[in-house]
């Protein structure tokens, strides 16, 4: 079975979760509702509200999902029937991952563009300064999701409780996550969306060859 292939039903699987739907339709919804609850929010754009509430809240749904989806998995025998074809054990995880990680790219951007929308109907800023600005807070977003789907991975490797895999990737999957958000804040004379990117992508590589590493030695 190709990585393609495989890519393709994790695409699928997905995309029909209420999880993922909720997140393409009540993230941009819930733009529409903090414009109307907290028009001014202390000068901060919509836009940037969106992508901390996306940095958050859709990270710790998809680190969730995916360390439940694997400990199901595993407990259901599933990836008996992989090892008797040639299948190899690291395109179930980078698939699973990367299915994960568009389908909060679609949810990201849908959210951000209502954002810029809003905010240029609103602030009154130029479209290009709203747009330059929504481009920094999406990639500080994706950053951070990026991070919470590789922990929930790993979470789904080294646990066999679904509640226990749960529970620590609200805990685990959120806090680790804040690592690309915070010191975009904190720390001034910064691209906070290189150095974004930077974290992100550092720590998800780092991550993920980590969990290839363990999930080739396992016993199914």
């Amino acid at each position: 079975m190709s990585f393609g292939i495989l890519f393709w039903d994790e695409i699928r699987g997905f995309i029909k979760s209420k999880i993922m739907i909720t997140l393409w339709v009540g993230m941009p919804v819930l733009s529409i509702i903090l414009h109307f609850i907290q028009p001014n929010a202390e000068g901060m754009p919509v836009t940037i509200l969106t992508s901390l509430l996306l940095a958050s809240i859709g990270g710790l749904l998809a680190a969730v999902m995916l360390s439940t989806t694997i400990v199901n998995e595993r407990n259901a025998k599933v990836y008996d029937l992989f090892l008797i074809r040639p299948v190899k054990r690291w395109h179930l995880l980078l698939t699973k991952y990367l299915a994960v990680f568009l389908c909060l790219l679609i949810a990201s951007i849908l959210s951000i563009v209502l954002g810029i929308i809003i905010d240029y109907a609103t602030i009154g800023l130029s479209a290009t300064a709203i747009i330059l600005e929504a481009l920094k807070s999406l990639a500080i977003a994706l950053a951070a999701m990026s991070i919470s789907c590789a922990i929930g991975i790993l979470i789904g490797i080294l646990v066999n409780s679904v509640a226990l895999a749960a529970i620590l990737s609200i805990y685990l999957g959120e806090q680790l996550s804040v690592l690309a958000v915070l010191p975009s804040v904190l720390l001034e004379n910064i691209n906070p969306a290189l150095f974004s990117i930077g974290i992100g992508l550092g720590i998800t590589v780092i991550v993920i060859i980590i969990e290839i590493a363990i999930f080739n030695r396992k016993q199914f």
